[in-house]
């Protein structure tokens, strides 16, 4: 996947959770609410082999959660 963040002038957006079809606002930049998110190597390879959007922080959460359990599939 590649990174968005790498050509983006930071204009909000209102993105679909691809996870679970909440709307949220995605800046797509170093100014985005998810930066404030430690993202482990795992979750990220899981993210990038499903979906080609932002989720949702609530869905991010839940990831990280299921990462640091060992129980991310």
């Amino acid at each position: 996947m590649k990174n968005p963040l790498e050509h983006h002038d930071g204009t909000e957006r209102t993105v679909i959770c691809p996870m679970c079809g909440k709307a949220f606002t995605c800046a797509l930049s170093s100014t985005c609410w998810c930066v404030t998110k430690k993202v482990s190597p795992e979750v990220r390879a899981y993210l990038a082999e499903r979906y080609t959007t932002c989720v949702c922080s609530g869905c991010l959460d839940r990831l990280l959660e299921q990462s640091a359990s060992g129980e991310l599939s």
